[in-house]
């Protein structure tokens, strides 16, 4: 890979924040470029464009330019209550703009590789054991999120198989996460409760509902490892092998807090489509890459809640 650019879309994001440093730090990537809305938040030796993903013309000659080896494509709505009340937005950003871009990015060059973040939340199906990685057949998907990574996965298998990896990570946390997810809903809460910035409840949604988590971290490795060992034209599970209750997440991050907090369930964070709970195996990725997950959960919540005590 020596003397290759990457591009990573959304690489202002979560994610895209980590896999930056990752690929810098492991990686033998010549350049390391992010495409997203915002550019003055990327880390130190990584170039990046503003650019409007689902706008080709913003990005089209820089695809031209840069004549990427590899595209890692984390841009998307990713957020399942702004799907709910925005579907079409959704569908638009996650379908028709992986599309295009896909499409731009071979025209400028005919052997640009792609890495496609799709998500678990496509299976729309309950399993108190790990499966293993679906055919689209035999998904479900439930809300407009889901079915919107559905049919993206779909347009691959159509159109560009044999260009792409395919990953379907179970839910990923870690610091920098923003709100509107439930390891960050928490966090900041607690956080600004011992700062004397919220009174000392808690607002909850379905604390039954048990989710695989894994770290962004060791997510970002995920990514690496993929796109050094993976097989074009595979899907691969990212996830822990384990499901925990949003109960028990939340019990820990309140052991942490240095103050007093009561609990108090919001029925608008409640959603009708919830999964209870859903666990991914990982056979395939460890065997083709080694990977696994390093980063207990409990380390995982301690560094988030910290992210959140320094913010203002």
């Amino acid at each position: 890979m020596a003397n290759d650019s990457i591009i990573i879309t959304g690489g202002t994001g979560f994610v895209g924040r980590h896999l930056i440093r990752e690929l810098q730090e492991r990686s033998s990537f010549s350049r390391v470029v992010s495409f997203d809305r915002i550019v003055d938040d990327i880390p130190a030796g990584a170039t990046g464009y503003g650019v409007d993903i689902t706008d080709s013309t913003t990005y089209a000659h820089l695809l031209r330019e840069i004549q990427p080896d590899w595209v890692i494509h984390l841009a998307a709505v990713s957020s399942v209550g702004f799907s709910l009340t925005h579907p079409d937005i959704t569908r638009t950003t996650n379908v028709f703009a992986t599309e295009e871009l896909m499409k731009n990015a071979l025209a400028a060059r005919s052997d640009t590789k792609f890495l496609i973040v799709s998500s678990a939340d496509i299976y729309g199906i309950s399993s108190p054991t790990a499966i293993p990685e679906l055919l689209l057949s035999a998904c479900h998907p439930s809300n407009p999120y889901a079915q919107s990574k559905f049919e993206m996965e779909q347009m691959v298998e159509e159109k560009y198989n044999e260009h792409c990896i395919r990953v379907r990570p179970f839910p990923h946390i870690g610091p920098g996460q923003r709100t509107g997810f439930v390891t960050a809903d928490f966090s900041s809460q607690i956080a600004a409760i011992e700062k004397g910035k919220q009174a000392p409840e808690i607002l909850v949604g379905n604390l039954e509902a048990k989710r695989d988590f894994t770290d962004v971290r060791d997510v970002v490795r995920a990514y690496r490892l993929l796109i050094e060992k993976g097989m074009f034209g595979e899907v691969y599970h990212i996830a822990s092998g384990q499901a925990y209750s949003i109960q028990h997440v939340l019990d820990s991050l309140l052991a942490m807090s240095t103050s007093p907090i009561t609990v108090q369930q919001d029925e608008s964070r409640m959603r009708p489509s919830d999964t209870p709970v859903l666990i991914g195996a990982i056979d395939k990725i460890t065997a083709e890459t080694g990977w696994k997950p390093e980063i207990p959960l409990q380390t995982s919540l301690q560094d988030i809640l910290n992210d959140w005590r320094t913010k203002d």
